[in-house]
């Protein structure tokens, strides 16, 4: 294996360091390694990933047989949750059964009833969850025009009312569920609400009530703003976001058009969507999600018509007006966003606040959005949310 001896910018000493590509568990077959990471991500067990790994390694690429393994896991966790007598164990237990059933669900085409079948599954091991946590979310509803956005509300874990309020958007193809999951009580626990939210193309807004994305993202962005300033536990100067993945193009268009957004956290650069799927479609770049995904999202039935749809998601456009503290966080081997998008969208942005955090293996997870070492770029990201919010900082 490669390798050097550098100066650690990260801990100021010699050492080797090896080359920090994403560890393949299914060498060869990004899409499944990546998904793999993205469920030790959010809380998955090893040795429960251990229990169907050598049956998936035999039969890498069958979509089939990933989903039918990671569904039978969350079996196994509903039944330990059965058995559990304390509520804490149920909790944990069902959390990680919700976890695997949203893995189940991840390839299978949305024309295959047990698409939708698998996510109703996922919000009812969710919900039972919360019915046993001492700390449980509020399953809101969220008015958008004639329709709804459904999102889980969790309290900050402080005495500070009203409090500082985090908006989580997801990306292409992971849901609320995925986002709570990802980011546990590490931002309640500063002090902050967080609202965790399926937006249009994302999770229940797209499975049930079959609202596809957009490139105007401040419009339900707004909506979630307007409902948020009508909660007493909300400082309503005080509301920041995160996005992570394509969220990262949907938070740059909230911080650019909806000013009541004061700070944002785009985990994974996206400078134009639309050049990055037609890199992808032409065999240069990967992507942790099946092909039907993109037609999924953009409620389109071919290529052409998908790149259609994305070719209002530019950045550029709109750089100069996105003027609030903004948080770029990017994986320096990612390999579905180029990092040079990273730096095109630092270079463009208006913030005099701005900050571009590129993870290097050493200091957190190198691949897409860090699913490889996921914790420490969490940290990242809520710490400095946290202080930008703290200081009731206007754009």
């Amino acid at each position: 294996m490669p390798c050097m001896i550098v100066i650690s910018e990260f801990v100021g000493e010699l050492r080797v360091e090896l080359k920090p590509a994403m560890f393949e568990l299914f060498p060869g077959n990004y899409r499944w390694s990546y998904n793999a990471h993205l469920a030790l991500a959010a809380g998955g067990q090893f040795g429960d990933l251990a229990l169907i790994l050598p049956t998936l390694q035999a039969n890498v690429g069958n979509d089939e047989v990933w989903h039918d393994n990671w569904d039978a896991l969350a079996g196994v966790l509903v039944r330990r949750a059965d058995i559990a007598s304390n509520p804490r164990s149920k909790v944990a237990h069902l959390l990680l059964a919700t976890l695997y059933k949203i893995m189940a669900e991840h390839f299978v085409p949305p024309t295959d009833p047990r698409r939708l079948a698998a996510y109703r599954e996922v919000l009812q091991l969710f919900d039972r969850a919360q019915a046993y946590s001492d700390n449980p979310v509020q399953r809101v509803r969220i008015p958008y025009g004639s329709q709804a956005l459904h999102a889980y509300f969790l309290p900050a874990q402080a005495s500070e009312t009203p409090a500082p309020t985090v908006i989580f958007v997801c990306g292409l193809d992971t849901t609320k569920e995925l986002w709570f999951l990802r980011a546990r009580q590490e931002f309640s626990l500063r002090g902050m609400n967080c609202l965790f939210v399926d937006t249009p193309g994302i999770g229940e807004a797209l499975r049930i009530d079959k609202i596809p994305t957009r490139f105007d993202y401040e419009k339900p962005l707004a909506a979630i703003v307007d409902f948020l300033e009508q909660r007493p536990e909300v400082d309503n100067d005080r509301i920041g976001i995160v996005g992570s993945s394509l969220g990262g193009y949907y938070v740059a268009r909230g911080a650019a058009f909806e000013k009541r957004i004061k700070a944002t956290v785009a985990w994974g650069a996206i400078w134009d969507y639309h050049a990055t799927w037609v890199k992808r479609i032409a065999g240069n770049g990967a992507s942790g999600a099946p092909p039907f995904q993109l037609f999924y999202v953009t409620g389109t039935s071919t290529t052409e018509a998908a790149l259609k749809v994305l070719e209002p998601f530019k950045v550029g456009p709109i750089a100069k007006q996105i003027t609030c503290p903004f948080l770029i966080m990017h994986g320096s081997e990612d390999r579905q966003v180029s990092v040079d998008d990273a730096n095109d969208l630092y270079e463009a942005i208006a913030s005099s606040d701005k900050e571009l955090k590129i993870f290097d293996g050493w200091s957190g997870g190198a691949a897409h959005t860090q699913f490889d070492n996921h914790l420490p770029a969490l940290h990242y990201a809520a710490d400095w949310i946290n202080e930008r919010l703290s200081q009731k900082t206007t754009a």
